[in-house]
């Protein structure tokens, strides 16, 4: 699966969704986001595309399109190739707006190219799935990802939380639980494989 990871507001998940997808499953990154650390952080895995550059113009099987916090005239390019855009983003009320204001950007493209939306909240916010629902007019899928130390402490030291879960004994049970967070958020991507619908 090819998949873009979207949102014009700065520190909402973006990135470190794109990070753990790529060190725990093995897709290829494209950073298109020229304040972004991760193709520093993850030479071999990731390609930075300059923002002046028109076209992607990669290999697109299994990537991750991780996108900076502004409309890129790419984003059509990745959503045309990806099987499904995942929208992370912090439940808080400047968020939301935020959010729904790229919305207006990406939905027509989203439609053009018939492709699906998960929303990724970083906490719990029933009220704001609620309000994603009745602002865009369709159905809304997400899933949550609750704040855990051992995410951060992933980031930080640069590794998957697989790695860090396999320590063992007590240095690795804060980890695991952070594993079955992002090994869920897999899970859930997967449902969106087309090769499902064959």
């Amino acid at each position: 699966m090819n998949i873009t990871i979207l949102n014009y507001k700065g520190g909402q998940g973006k990135s470190m969704i794109a990070h753990q997808l790529i060190t725990t499953f093995g897709y290829r990154g494209y950073e298109i986001d020229p304040y972004g650390s991760l193709s520093h952080r993850l030479p071999e895995s990731v390609d930075r595309i300059e923002i002046d550059a028109p076209k992607i113009n990669n290999m697109y099987d299994k990537v991750i399109f991780d996108f900076g916090g502004f409309a890129d005239a790419k984003q059509k390019e990745a959503i045309s190739e990806s099987d499904l855009v995942v929208v992370p983003f912090v439940p808080v009320l400047e968020s939301i707006q935020g959010t729904l204001e790229m919305l207006t950007d990406i939905i027509p493209i989203l439609e053009k190219y018939n492709k699906p939306i998960l929303f990724v909240p970083n906490m719990v916010a029933k009220e704001a799935l609620n309000l994603y629902s009745d602002e865009i007019g369709m159905e809304v899928e997400s899933y949550t990802i609750p704040f855990l130390i051992g995410l951060q402490t992933a980031i930080n030291e640069n590794v998957s939380v697989t790695k860090l879960a396999g320590n063992g004994g007590f240095r690795g049970l804060p980890y695991k639980k952070s594993y079955q967070i992002i090994k869920g958020l897999h899970d859930k991507i997967m449902e969106y494989d087309p090769r499902n619908f064959q």
